[in-house]
């Protein structure tokens, strides 16, 4: 901390950490399939958490084969390709999940120090055990509240993200190590445009119209700006420029909510010089412009 941060705020002065990430949750299902079941290939910009209720599944991850019985789990990461084939002679049951956080040191310990599959001899087995069968209790209630099952299903999210982030690694794989390579550099160029554009709007303070180039963020950093493109693509599912229109939206959202704060002060903080600019953006981003934002929100 800052010397003279520490001096004004005193030398008994306690801090809880600043919180500033979005964490999502969504795709959460159990389903029932038949032998025959399989998932084409796919990938995604999340996490997805599954486990084997009954029943047996081959997954075939960054190529590597995998067989996960029944109440095993398995953690793929973002960006790794990956497909399920049920192998039971008759029918598997599997719950699986799927969330994101854009927290990258947060991120990055999970990617770095998770293993992919969880069995019951695991040390961890029985608290992400635990932390998935509360969301399939969730699912199991017929009486509970969309709200309530909500607010419920994201507090287990913080329970599994705190156990995730309680796992030490006990093994070290070559081809783990490449992807958290990859994922480095792609977390490293979220970084710089967060911290980019975070300095741009203070800078400026709505002075002035400025725009963000994504090419010269990934040179500064000493990688090459078309790799920088193909890793960030690969990790997040996402341009950079797709990622930065995401944070302009975010920052949009939480001014709105803001009261004090007019329009033409929104626009201007965030890179618009005129109004309907803004307000188009923002309607292509929610459907709605931003003063029907701000009514929805303040109700």
């Amino acid at each position: 901390m800052d010397h003279n941060m520490q001096a004004f705020i005193g030398s008994t002065t306690e801090l809880l950490p600043r919180i500033d990430w979005n964490i999502r949750f969504f795709g959460a299902h159990k389903q029932t399939v038949p032998s025959p079941w399989s998932m084409t290939k796919e990938f995604h910009h999340a996490f997805e958490i599954l486990i084997v209720l009954d029943g047996a599944q081959e997954t075939v991850l960054e190529n590597e084969q995998y067989i996960i019985q029944q109440d095993e789990i398995l953690l793929i990461p973002p960006g790794f390709e990956h497909t399920n084939h049920c192998i039971s002679p008759e029918s598997m049951t599997y719950f699986c999940a799927h969330f994101d956080i854009d927290e990258p040191a947060l991120r990055m310990k999970i990617m770095k120090n998770c293993e992919w599959v969880y069995t019951p001899s695991s040390p961890y087995h029985n608290r992400l055990r635990t932390c998935l069968q509360k969301w399939i209790d969730i699912l199991n209630d017929r009486d509970i509240l969309f709200a309530t099952a909500k607010l419920r299903a994201q507090v287990v999210l913080f329970e599994l993200l705190e156990i995730l982030m309680d796992i030490q690694p006990t093994t070290t794989d070559v081809r783990t190590n490449q992807s958290i390579t990859t994922a480095k550099y792609a977390k490293e160029i979220a970084e710089a445009i967060k911290w980019t554009f975070k300095k741009k709007c203070i800078e400026t303070n709505g002075s002035v119209d400025f725009t963000i180039h994504i090419q010269p963020i990934i040179a500064s950093l000493g990688i090459s700006p078309n790799y920088g493109l193909e890793v960030f693509q690969k990790i997040y599912q996402m341009s950079p420029r797709k990622y930065l229109s995401d944070l302009k939206l975010q920052e949009a959202k939480i001014l709105l909510q803001q009261p004090q704060l007019s329009l033409n002060e929104i626009a201007n903080w965030l890179g618009y010089k005129n109004l309907s600019h803004f307000s188009r953006q923002f309607k292509r981003w929610t459907g709605i412009n931003p003063s029907e934002f701000r009514k929805k929100t303040s109700i």
